[in-house]
């Protein structure tokens, strides 16, 4: 277990991939493991920043915060094909498909969807791959997956919204997706106003040498 950040209040961890951050049994998550409620969750196979409150003013305080989109949260993946213009921002809505366990993006709103915005950018070329610089500024279910497949652009090793040939004939079986930067903007009157001091940034796994 990585540990990022901590003080009095919060702690950050750096999630790996096939671990999930929390749910109604918690058993085997990374919540039980680290004994302090998470703030906001990560797909089990994306790896990145995860918040954790150590108090319960400063759990209400982050969920406040995620709530009203007061948490800037950057994203690195790393992609099949080229985004053309670049910085672009994505708008849309997204459908969950219960049965699947996948959701669609539309165009259009229609019954039962939900509004996604996301502010995508090229960074590098990585040898045959594009690295992508993902802000969402809605925070929906597989959000970051679903709007940057419906581009052209699927993330290396994508079981569910990737390319599966690609996948298979680069033998790329792990998600290249991380949640590598976080920034805060309490307001003045929050006890955790402290943090927009504060950058929280890590490098992905899959660009590690």
């Amino acid at each position: 277990m990585n540990r990022i950040f901590e003080d009095d209040n919060i702690l950050i961890i750096f999630k790996p991939q096939g671990i999930e951050t929390a749910s109604d049994t918690n058993k085997g998550t990374l919540e039980s493991q680290v004994g302090f409620p998470a703030c906001h969750r990560l797909d089990v196979n994306t790896e990145g920043l995860v918040i954790f409150a150590k108090t319960v003013k400063a759990e209400t305080e982050m969920r406040a915060a995620f709530e009203n989109s007061l948490i800037d949260k950057t994203y690195l993946a790393l992609c099949f094909g080229a985004l053309r213009t670049s910085p672009l921002t994505l708008t849309g809505y997204l459908v969950k498909d219960a049965r699947s366990g996948t959701v669609q993006i539309s165009k259009a709103k229609v019954p039962n969807s939900k509004p996604v915005k996301t502010i995508v950018k090229f960074v590098k070329t990585v040898g045959d791959f594009s690295l992508i610089e993902v802000q969402p500024l809605t925070g929906r279910t597989h959000q970051i997956r679903a709007h940057l497949a419906s581009i052209g652009l699927s993330i290396v090793g994508d079981g569910k919204y990737g390319d599966f040939k690609l996948n298979k004939a680069y033998n790329m079986k792990k998600q290249c997706l991380c949640a590598c930067g976080l920034r805060f903007n309490f307001p003045g009157t929050s006890p955790l106003v402290y943090l927009n001091k504060k950058q929280i940034n890590v490098t992905p796994t899959f660009l590690r040498k």
